[in-house]
């Protein structure tokens, strides 16, 4: 069952990509940079259209590693630990956008340094669109974190239930290939648990 639904464009200028998380992407040290690597994330900026898509679902658990959300039922031992206590969790998912695919192939062809900096640095930034949509949500809440489809025992074919439910495939043009990946590419979609 839905509880409630939200779509919600976040400017570039909110995702703060987070010094851990690109120093991983791009195989340096924290805090490491270039005069490429700020160039490069000024123009990424440049083409960031994020947006997320959440329903608020009731949690129930028939039996144990069984989750039913209403929209969809699983078996997953990994994300029925993850719930652990909530009755109730938003589904999101979350896109930096196809200006951004366009950008990185753009990239390929013309520059692999460009190419492997933007890249990493649009990984990273998707993971702070996972946070800020986080911070949206569970606004005033406690919250379990968030778990995504293909952590550990939750499968990936738990995706086009998750796209459908979320509105993700018309509200922010997120389509699956045959294999189940996302475009545009620099999309995420999650579950977390509400405590209350």
């Amino acid at each position: 069952m839905i509880i409630s639904q939200t779509y919600l464009r976040i400017p570039q200028e909110e995702l703060v990509i987070s010094p851990g998380e690109s120093a991983a992407r791009l195989m340096a040290e924290r805090g490491y940079t270039s005069p490429l690597i700020s160039e490069c994330e000024r123009e990424l900026r440049s083409h960031v259209s994020c947006a997320f898509c959440a329903i608020r679902v009731k949690a129930e658990y028939p039996a144990e590693d069984e989750i039913d959300l209403g929209f969809v039922s699983c078996k997953s031992h990994d994300l029925y630990r993850n719930l652990l206590g909530s009755r109730e969790a938003f589904v999101f998912a979350v896109t930096l956008g196809i200006e951004v695919d366009r950008l990185i192939l753009k990239l390929s062809r013309l520059s692999p340094a460009r190419h492997f900096i933007t890249d990493a640095l649009a990984s990273a930034m998707a993971e702070a669109a996972c946070d800020r949509t986080d911070n949206i949500l569970s606004s005033g809440l406690i919250c379990r974190p968030r778990f995504s489809p293909g952590y550990g025992d939750l499968p990936l074919s738990l995706q086009p239930e998750v796209i459908r439910a979320t509105g993700a495939d018309r509200r922010l043009g997120i389509t699956l290939s045959s294999s189940l990946l996302m475009t545009p590419k620099k999309s995420v979609t999650a579950i977390k648990g509400i405590i209350k």
